[in-house]
Parts: C-alpha cells; structure tokens; sequence
C-alpha cells in the first residue's frame, strides 16, 4: 500500500467518524456535508471525493459499522465459544459507544434518509440465524436473544428508557446463563 492509500483512509475515517459524532451528540437533523467536512478537517470537496452525497456517506457510516459489529462478535466469540451469546455481547459492546462507530449512529441516519441501507444488516441477521441452529439453540430462543438484543439498541437510540448499567448487567447475566442452560438441554 502506497503513503497516498493510507492518507485516503485516514481521511475517509474521520470524515466517517465526524459524521457519526454529528449524529450522536446533535442529531441527524444537523448533519450536513458541510458540518462533516468541517468537523472532520476536510474540505467539502475532499469529502465528497469519499462519498458523493449525504445518502453515500451514510451508506459508507452503515457498511463500517456493520464490519466493525462483525469483528466484535468474532472477539466475543472467541470469548464465550457461543455465537448467540457473542451477538448479544457484541450489541452490547458497539452501542456501550467503545467503538469508532455507534450502530445507534448509523442506524438513526438510515432511517431517517435511506431506509434500504437498513437492509445491509440483514446479512447478519440471516447468519444469526444459522449460527443458533448450528449451536443447537431453540428458533425460540435465538429469536428472543436476538430481539433482546435489538431492544438494548433501540432502547438507547430512542432514549427509551434505557436501562440503567446494573439492570443491563442483570438482563444480560440471565440471558447468558439462559442460553447456557439451552445448550445442555
């Protein structure tokens, strides 16, 4: 990789985590090509050399998202030695906000401009699926973990009434010890 490649990256990432900042801190209403491209130290025009609109970029803050959501199941996983519960870990984990991307972030934008890029997460869902079969977790009870899952996000993305740090700890140790005891049935 040349040094040109890594300054494109570079810059490519902080217009992405400029614009995932925007988001979480002002709301989607105030994202703007111009506001990213200045938070992010770029020029309008180097931002639009990345993503040639707001729709673009917001596919481009879904895609990045969605591969870092992938990497932390695959840590979770290797983790627990349980997919489901690496799902749900991994939710946990991105919208805890450690990561450069928030999947509240990316979500919200979509949503609010561009509900197909919403579908780009499907693929994970679908892989969701098979993985629960493959561990030998009831339809039932993959669907709830991944809807718990799913609630834990939403519940913060809308700011409804998201539970408080202990009762998320505790939601989520009945959880896991649930599917623990799924497994040995």
């Amino acid at each position: 990789m040349q040094r040109s490649d890594l300054v494109t990256i570079s810059k490519r990432q902080l217009i992405l985590e400029a614009a995932s900042a925007i988001i979480m801190e002002q709301g989607i209403n105030h994202l703007t090509l111009e506001l990213v491209a200045q938070q992010a130290g770029v020029s309008k025009g180097g931002l639009l050399y990345h993503f040639a609109n707001k729709d673009e970029l917001i596919k481009g803050l879904n895609e990045i998202t969605i591969k870092e959501f992938r990497k932390l199941v695959e840590e979770a996983h290797e983790e627990t030695g349980s997919y489901t519960k690496a799902f749900l870990l991994a939710t946990l984990r991105q919208i805890e906000g450690k990561e450069l991307h928030n999947a509240s972030s990316s979500m919200l934008a979509a949503l609010s401009t561009n509900k197909e890029w919403i579908k780009l997460w499907d693929e994970d869902y679908q892989r969701f699926r098979v993985e629960i079969e493959k561990e030998g977790i009831s339809f039932e009870v993959g669907m709830i973990v991944r809807l718990v899952s799913d609630g834990f996000l939403y519940s913060r993305l809308f700011e409804s009434d998201p539970l408080h740090l202990e009762e998320e700890q505790r939601v989520l140790t009945y959880i896991l010890e649930w599917i623990d005891k799924e497994k040995q049935q």
